[in-house]
């Protein structure tokens, strides 16, 4: 007697195992996903698509280094009349992750069955790694899908010859290095391992030379469609980019840190220990396991090898060294999946079948627990793509307690609202105080930038409203804070035990005190005395604004001398 597909115990049994790490994986992704300041290196895409056309841009490399397709989707809705938001920003890395949470699980299936494929769709879901790159609007998210499809994909064209296949590696590889050129030696990394295969394993096993030199001139072709209208530009990047430095001992543990999703040397080990045991479990399984060890390992190692070759800049640093490994970051998940599934026989003898599933989900919910996807900025911050929240290896930035202005600790008593800091120079490091003021505030944050942007007008961020008093007014902000120091303000924070930057340039000092101190005065002419004047602060009461909105020319701008060239 056949169980009905449609019955609740078929249900429980086939569908809802995998269907709930996709759910919980979706909430992840868009959990106050429209709160979230779109900044730092988020922003070059942005500011590529408001300065350059499209023809351009997809064929134009730039040392601030904008993923091409991206900001070419950016710059294809602005020509179709549409304002960027922050949403659509995010939509390229959102969709990535999403697609990713059902096409990696389902490609491991056929690799490897189903306790396997459903652990992995557990780690895909919840790996912080996955999880943040699917909500910051850059190249990661994505190149960590494609490079694990196009690489699954001539593993499948090795084992059944499917031109199909051997398309999909050509057509998925092509595009991953276009999406970011550091995960060139991940694609390349399959023709290694077919050099061995074709060395050692017997000719009815595998393709023959001439399909795997037809397939590697296809890529080449395919490499070159996306290179050579950009060769100009390509060659002047590689030499500015390419910075030699020596790799430290913190760089390696800052990585084990990052990919094992936390700071807890614990589950740090444990993690690895599975991933590890996995990749030996393959390695010591039959032909087929075996094979797909090694592939998986020849992969890996390729990548690591190539970026230590190509030295880009700042490899030295772990969350660097990090973001370029992502393309082979499911390959290590896959590895942990096989540890979590498939331990030695006599562990696995032990433990039997709901041991195994007891160990996987304890270390599962560990790893969660432990690392920064609970923690309050993640659930509650509008900063949770600032590079101190995804450098989560090390104690973030902190502020004594006698450094928080006492307006922040009366915001919710002043009855709440969202708080418009300004000025705001969109480069991480130069801003920690703002995600450390909504640590005590706990409102949501708007940013209004130090000086007005090319094209501006065309974006209709909800978190950035454009500087002018009109727009503050119009903004969903309850408070305005213009900070008429905010150097000194940042001099007071204690830095990221790794930071991106160490120092303020001068000139964004100068720019950032300059344009705090007319934003101050101007207001004050307009609006009259701030509510609140605090040390290097002045803080308006928008509502109380709102209420007298004054009508006059002046609101519509703050002087031209506050607009500050790059």
């Amino acid at each position: 007697m056949t169980t009905d597909p449609t019955s609740g115990r078929a249900f429980r049994r086939w569908w809802l195992p995998p269907l709930l790490p996709i759910v919980a994986g979706m909430v992840l992704r868009l959990w106050s996903l429209r709160a979230q300041i779109v900044g730092g290196d988020e922003m070059n895409g942005v500011q590529a698509a408001l300065r350059m056309p499209l023809g351009k841009l997809l064929i134009t490399y730039q040392l601030r280094d904008p993923c091409l397709p991206m900001a070419g989707f950016y710059r294809f809705l602005l020509d179709r009349g549409v304002a960027l938001t922050e949403m659509w920003v995010h939509l390229p890395s959102l969709l990535f992750g999403l697609v990713a949470l059902l096409a990696v699980p389902w490609v491991a299936a056929r690799l490897l069955g189903r306790p396997a494929a459903l652990a992995l769709a557990w780690l895909v879901a919840l790996a912080p790694l996955l999880v943040f790159y699917s909500r910051i609007a850059r190249p990661y998210m994505p190149i960590a899908l494609l490079g694990f499809a196009a690489t699954a994909a001539f593993y499948f064209w090795w084992r059944t010859r499917r031109p199909a296949a051997a398309a999909a590696y050509v057509l998925l590889g092509a595009l991953c290095v276009y999406f970011h050129l550091g995960s060139a030696p991940f694609i390349v990394a399959p023709f290694l391992f077919a050099l061995g295969g074709l060395l050692l394993e017997r000719r009815e096993e595998r393709p023959g030379l001439v399909a795997v030199i037809a397939v590697g001139l296809a890529e080449v072709a395919a490499l070159a469609v996306f290179m050579l209208p950009a060769w100009e530009s390509l060659h002047a990047l590689i030499g500015d980019k390419h910075n030699p430095r020596e790799l430290r001992w913190e760089t390696l543990t800052g990585v084990l840190k990052l990919q094992a999703g936390t700071a807890s040397w614990p589950l740090v080990v444990l993690f690895w220990v599975a991933a590890l045991g996995g990749l030996i479990a393959l390695l010591r399984s039959r032909s087929e396991m075996r094979r797909l060890g090694l592939y998986s390992l020849t992969l890996v190692t390729a990548e690591i090898v190539g970026l230590i070759v190509l030295s880009p800049e700042m490899l030295v640093h772990p969350l660097v060294f990090n973001r370029y490994l992502i393309p082979a970051f499911p390959w290590i998940l896959l590895w942990a999946a096989v540890g979590l599934t498939v331990p030695w026989p006599a562990v696995g003898r032990r433990l039997g079948g709901r041991g195994q599933a007891v160990v996987t989900a304890t270390l599962l919910a560990g790893l969660f627990a432990a690392g920064p996807l609970v923690q309050w900025e993640y659930r509650s911050g509008s900063f949770a793509q600032h590079n101190d929240f995804v450098a989560f290896f090390c104690p973030p930035a902190h502020l004594a307690p006698s450094a928080v202005p006492h307006f922040y600790r009366e915001v919710q008593a002043r009855g709440g609202g969202p708080v418009l800091e300004v000025p705001w120079f969109p480069w991480w490091a130069y801003t920690r105080v703002y995600y450390l003021y909504q640590e005590i505030h706990g409102q949501d944050v708007l940013l209004a930038q130090v000086r007005p942007m090319q094209g501006e007008s065309r974006l209709a961020f909800r978190n950035m409203p454009r500087a002018t008093p009109d727009d503050f007014l119009e903004s969903r902000a309850r408070w305005l804070v213009v900070h008429t120091d905010l150097p000194a303000e940042e001099d007071r924070v204690t830095p990221h035990c790794w930071p991106i930057v160490d120092d303020f340039k001068p000139q964004h000092r100068l720019q950032l005190q300059r344009s705090g101190r007319q934003r101050a005065a101007s207001l004050t002419a307009l609006w009259g005395e701030p509510d609140v004047r605090e040390d290097e602060m002045l803080v308006w009461d928008l509502d109380r604004i709102r209420k007298a909105r004054p009508v006059s020319p002046a609101s519509t701008a703050f002087p031209a001398s506050t607009a500050f060239p790059d």
